[in-house]
C-alpha cells in the first residue's frame, strides 16, 4: 500500500467539524488517513494517507468533499536516521 501526503484548506471548518471529518478519514478501509495534523489559525489540514493508488485516493477525497492543494506520493521515509523505501 502506497503512502501519500495531502494538504487541504479548512478555513471554513469549526473544530467540531474538523474532528468529525478526521474521524471519518481515519476509519480503516482500502484508503484511510494514518495521521492528521491541523492548523486552526492557518486553516490547514495535512494528512498521511495509505491508499492502493492515486486514483482511489482521489475518489476517497472526492467522496469526503475534499480538494487537495497538494498531493504527494511518498517513496522514502526515515527509519533510525536512514532513508528506507516505504
Amino acid at each position: 500500500m502506497a503512502k501519500y501526503i495531502g494538504v487541504f484548506t479548512t478555513a471554513c471548518l469549526t473544530r467540531r467539524q474538523l474532528q468529525d471529518l478526521i474521524s471519518h478519514l481515519t476509519q480503516q478501509g482500502d484508503v484511510y488517513c494514518e495521521k492528521a495534523y491541523a492548523g486552526l489559525i492557518d486553516g490547514v489540514l495535512i494528512c498521511l494517507f495509505n491508499a492502493p493508488n492515486r486514483e482511489e485516493l482521489n475518489a476517497f477525497c472526492h467522496q469526503h468533499g475534499m480538494v487537495a492543494e497538494h498531493l504527494w506520493r511518498i517513496d522514502l521515509e526515515t527509519k533510525d536516521g536512514e532513508l528506507a523505501s516505504v
